[in-house]
């Protein structure tokens, strides 16, 4: 039996193994003590379940193929295969009035795996789920996900699914965005410190931005006010992921004592995610005069005070 990871042939000798099952354990262990993660495994070409390896036995297994990754590696197989599930639940609940057994059953199931996916994911990308509202206002992931865990058990009725697919359609909306950010974090680091550099250089015309939401909402552009807030604060998840990563990858570099004028980047970045969670919440009560203040006044003073720790990170980095 010849085993390759990542195709590169894995020099090995077996010490009492009988079966495929047993001999992919003490890989498994191999890889995970040095820090990395299997990500799937093929053999002879063909993928099995690892259930099924335990009754392979060793001279029926000629090639092994293990493919192994990092950490974030992982989650984005995670996300793909979290996708493909919420695609998949989706289409089989359009058009119907109930479930049968084992599809509840199954949803059951399926549902609390979201949520640990989610809860892993989380803490990688520095996210607080009670705070992102995928549609801008209405529920956040925390109360979109325990929402759906406590529905799974009762889609008895069209009422009742078409609740749940509106809860599935805002998860998709969340998955598309933690893919986006999960592309910013695995760009190289001059990409990276590009999307920090555009931001410093224009951040006049994101605070303009930010400042049209408010004039459309007074104006009774509701629909067009909605779209410029979607794409800026798009452009601020997207600053936010980037710094996440080069923060990951500068361990050397003393973060959290970098002060301005007696603030911390984690105070700015914190009140900046507070100042959005309020803007959502006061769009969620229609309470367009709060959010407006908050568009015209609160948040472009937040963004002038982010641009110097821009300054900083960009020539600590790039030293």
């Amino acid at each position: 039996m010849n085993i390759y990871i990542n195709e590169q042939k894995l020099e090995t000798t077996l010490s009492g193994e009988t079966n495929l099952g047993q001999v992919l354990d003490q890989i498994q262990k191999w890889i995970e003590s040095n820090g990395k993660y299997l990500r799937h495994f093929t053999v002879n070409g063909l993928e099995i379940n690892r259930s099924e390896a335990e009754t392979w036995e060793l001279n029926r297994a000629e090639r092994v193929d293990l493919f192994v990754g990092e950490e974030l590696d992982i989650i984005e197989d995670s996300l793909i295969e979290l996708d493909s599930y919420v695609d998949k639940v989706g289409s089989t609940l359009v058009g119907r009035d109930s479930l049968t057994e084992k599809e509840t059953a199954d949803l059951q199931e399926g549902i609390p795996w979201i949520e640990s996916m989610l809860l892993s994911t989380k803490n990688l990308l520095n996210l607080n789920l009670a705070s992102i509202k995928p549609m801008g206002k209405g529920k956040n992931v925390e109360e979109i996900v325990s929402s759906l865990k406590e529905a799974s058990s009762g889609l008895d009725s069209t009422s009742a699914i078409d609740s749940f697919l509106e809860d599935l359609r805002d998860l998709k909306l969340f998955l598309m965005d933690l893919s986006g950010r999960l592309a910013v974090i695995r760009m190289d680091e001059s990409e990276l410190v590009a999307i920090i550099k555009k931001f410093v250089d224009e951040k006049d015309s994101v605070i303009k931005d930010f400042m049209l939401v408010n004039e459309n909402f007074q104006s009774g552009k509701d629909h067009l006010a909605t779209e410029i807030l979607t794409d800026a604060v798009g452009r601020l998840n997207g600053l936010i992921s980037a710094l996440v990563s080069v923060q990951g990858r500068h361990s050397e570099i003393d973060w959290a004592g970098i002060s301005l004028e007696g603030k911390t980047l984690n105070e700015i970045t914190s009140a900046l995610n507070e100042s959005l969670t309020h803007i959502a919440s006061a769009m969620e009560k229609n309470d367009i005069v709060y959010a407006g203040d908050i568009l015209e006044y609160e948040l472009p003073e937040l963004l002038e005070g982010l641009v110097p720790f821009l300054s900083e990170i960009l020539i600590l980095v790039q030293k």
